[in-house]
């Protein structure tokens, strides 16, 4: 299992709460997925319940939560593969 700190992320928001994350990324992306903890991006394991990963152009915009940190959106340029990944696996919210 992958970091964090591993790839390449740019933190959008920090310190939200879960409605407010998600409609930071609705505004932001063209598509929305939700999937369920323990979802991995490039190997890192997302933690939470019904967690909305946005899609605009080949970057993703998710919610990550870190431990005694709170709950951030992170945006991952460049993610054309985890994209494809979530456009097989799950219907667009």
């Amino acid at each position: 299992m992958a970091c964090i700190d591993d790839i390449p992320y740019e933190i959008m928001l920090k310190g939200t709460t879960p409605a407010k994350s998600e409609a930071f990324i609705r505004e932001r992306c063209d598509e929305v997925y939700h999937v369920e903890g323990g979802y991995t991006i490039r190997g890192v394991m997302l933690k939470g319940a019904s967690l909305p990963i946005g899609v605009k152009g080949e970057e993703i915009l998710f919610v990550y939560i870190k431990p005694c940190f709170g709950l951030f959106v992170l945006r991952l340029p460049d993610a054309a593969d985890e994209i494809a990944k979530l456009r097989s696996k799950f219907k667009k919210k």
